[in-house]
């Protein structure tokens, strides 16, 4: 069954082993959790791994994105108190125009209207106030984490001398090539960071040094990563299994030896289970929100109002175009007969304008949306967006804003 690894999950049983026998390799996505998590939540997660402590080790490029974005994954936990609240305070004031609508067409008098806003104005209350005791309990602060900060003291204790080397220069060019050659072609790990603007081969780079330290040790690899992408993980039905089959046939190749791949909540199930360690089922839900958090982080674009509406501007004037076109196109395809090939050339520009002006409604009516679900904190929106091509579009329109560049739909 090893061969096809990939295509079922491990039992409670088979994560027991693999916790016994393999190298725990950390992804960055799991250690940037900790700064999201409650204090008494990260204690037990942090006694977790105390447990697999002799097992742990990084690979230099991790604990380079980690050092990198540990200041940015506290500030977002603290922006999402921010957040949360201001969401809250946009549902109210919708709430409270609906009804103001609704008092003024039913003719109510002001004692009714009182009536009718009073409990809601209350529960919006209670639950803003509640977000903000919460916040209090937070520890964290920009400041602590970035002058004494307690997180990184547990894992500098926790990984001493279990951090990879770097790649050498002449590697991490070969490494950086690849990574290019694997983003053209599709190829695990990374393909799917291809539209960063920074960091787009830290995967690859990562994953080659996983296999150079798998290969000296000899030792079955067990991933802990909440990176969940189509490029790590293999699904079936929106379900995780296990990791690309690629992935599991080159560490075959590379270093004889077996690769598994757990998100943090699935680690601490097994470690719950193979030890006496105390993970409460809080925490174990916490790490689940921080996983899921960190797949919507992905699809998260933080724009000003003004760059969206120019964006939304652009995709009108996108449509109007194209209607102009296929306006024209049909026109001349009714006169045209007996040509094959420009009757063929007719249908295929009708096609293409059919599919941009459909794509950029749906665009429109998706940018609409976002921007009516999205919180606005200090003066930018911050859209949670799925689709990914819409997202890329608006990503590469901030950064051509940036560059003082424009664009003809």
């Amino acid at each position: 069954m090893e061969p096809f690894s990939s295509h079922w999950r491990m039992t409670n049983r088979q994560l027991a082993e693999a916790l016994k026998e393999s190298l725990i390799v950390l992804d960055s996505s799991v250690m940037l959790d900790l700064y999201r998590v409650t204090p008494s939540a990260r204690a037990e997660m942090i006694n977790s791994l105390l447990i697999v402590k002799e097992s742990l080790w990084i690979p230099h490029q991790v604990a380079l994105e980690f050092h990198s974005n540990r200041v940015s994954a506290a500030q977002d936990q603290l922006n999402f108190y921010d957040e949360t609240c201001k969401s809250l305070e946009a549902a109210q004031k919708q709430a409270l125009q609906r009804i103001n609508e609704f008092a003024n067409r039913s003719a109510l008098k002001d004692e009714e209207k009182k009536d009718l806003k009073g409990p809601l104005e209350q529960a919006f209350r209670v639950a803003i106030e509640r977000v903000r005791s919460h916040q209090g309990l937070f520890d964290l602060t920009l400041g602590k984490v970035l002058n004494d900060d307690p997180v990184l003291k547990d894992l500098a204790r926790l990984l001493d001398g279990r951090v990879g080397d770097p790649l050498s220069d002449e590697e991490y060019a070969t490494a950086q090539g690849e990574a290019d050659r694997r983003k053209g072609e599709k190829i695990p790990p990374g393909y799917k960071d291809g539209a960063k603007k920074s960091n787009s081969a830290g995967d690859y780079i990562w994953w080659e040094q996983t296999l150079i330290k798998a290969a000296e040790d000899r030792v079955p690899i067990l991933i802990v990563s909440n990176d969940e992408k189509e490029d790590w993980i293999t699904k079936r039905a929106d379900f995780s299994l296990g990791p690309r089959a690629e992935l599991t046939r080159e560490m075959w190749q590379r270093a004889g030896v077996p690769l598994r791949l757990v998100n943090f909540p699935r680690f601490l199930e097994g470690i719950k289970g193979s030890s006496t360690v105390s993970v409460s089922r809080e925490t174990l839900s916490q790490a689940d929100i921080a996983r899921r958090r960190g797949g919507e982080r992905s699809r998260r674009v933080r724009v000003s109002p003004r760059l969206v509406k120019d964006f939304e501007d652009f995709m009108l004037a996108a449509i109007e175009r194209r209607e102009a076109s296929l306006g024209r196109n049909m026109s001349e395809r009714d006169r045209v007969t007996g040509d094959l090939e420009g009757e063929e050339l007719l249908d295929a520009e009708i096609e293409q304008a059919n599919f941009a002006i459909g794509m950029y409604r749906d665009w429109v009516r998706e940018i609409r949306q976002a921007v009516s679900d999205a919180p606005l904190v200090k003066g930018r929106l911050l859209l949670s967006i799925d689709n990914e091509s819409l997202r890329r579009a608006l990503v590469r329109r901030a950064r051509m804003w940036s560059e003082g560049e424009n664009e003809n739909p």
